[in-house]
């Protein structure tokens, strides 16, 4: 996976830090020349000084193979802007934009930024979760963001196919909700249920533990 972030200040440092450690190929655009060096120096990444609103340098930066990119600048202009560009000119998959001014989120919403943060938020938590496109996809957040409800399809290293679920090893803080198979059957688990490749899981889980899903199923994370 590769996400191109926009804009090098405390934000986009860590959440560089967080994609890195989660395998994720990572670039970065950024006007500061000294936070362009803190970044190519401390990570070891491709680092763009410019402007994340000028064509040419996302080029240079990789945003026609990037599967995200997120825009973290302290203007809600730019963040825009490059978000739209990468959407508009590169179908980027997944656009996240920063929002400074909370008032500006429904604006940025209906101009083609797929996911907007508020800044009076836990930013860094709350992107750090939409920026996770691997296997396991929020749907929805509870418990003031310490819960959720997860999406997880089962792909070919899940090896449990005959295995009813009441012999599996799945520990008390997952709960699997239902089933999608053959996306138009619905089940609701009991402990004979099996599973299959291919099957879509919703469970309900703490943020802290959504992990432990790839442990109790047996799958690649």
């Amino acid at each position: 996976m590769h996400s191109l972030i926009i804009g090098g200040g405390k934000i986009g440092y860590y959440l560089t830090k967080v994609l890195i450690e989660k395998g994720y190929d990572v670039s970065v655009v950024e006007k500061e020349k000294e936070a362009c060096q803190k970044f190519a120096n401390d990570l070891n990444i491709t680092v763009i000084k410019g402007d994340g609103t000028s064509v040419s340098v996302l080029e240079q930066a990789g945003v026609a193979d990037a599967d995200s990119v997120i825009a973290v600048t302290g203007r809600d202009e730019d963040n825009l802007v490059a978000c739209q560009l990468a959407k508009r000119l590169y179908q980027v998959k997944k656009t996240i934009a920063k929002g400074n001014n909370p008032k500006n989120g429904e604006a940025l919403k209906k101009l083609g930024v797929d996911i907007v943060v508020s800044s009076t938020d836990n930013i860094t938590g709350q992107l750090e979760r939409e920026i996770d496109s691997g296997k396991i996809k929020e749907l929805l957040p509870l418990g003031a963001g310490n819960a959720g409800v997860f999406e997880i399809v089962l792909d070919n290293s899940f090896t449990l196919q005959n295995v009813p679920l009441m012999e599996m090893e799945i520990p008390l803080t997952l709960n699997i909700i239902s089933i999608i198979r053959n996306e138009t059957e619905l089940i609701i688990p009991r402990g004979h249920t099996t599973l299959e490749i291919g099957d879509k899981l919703m469970i309900l889980s703490k943020i802290k533990d959504k992990n432990d899903i790839f442990k109790a199923l047996k799958i690649k994370a």
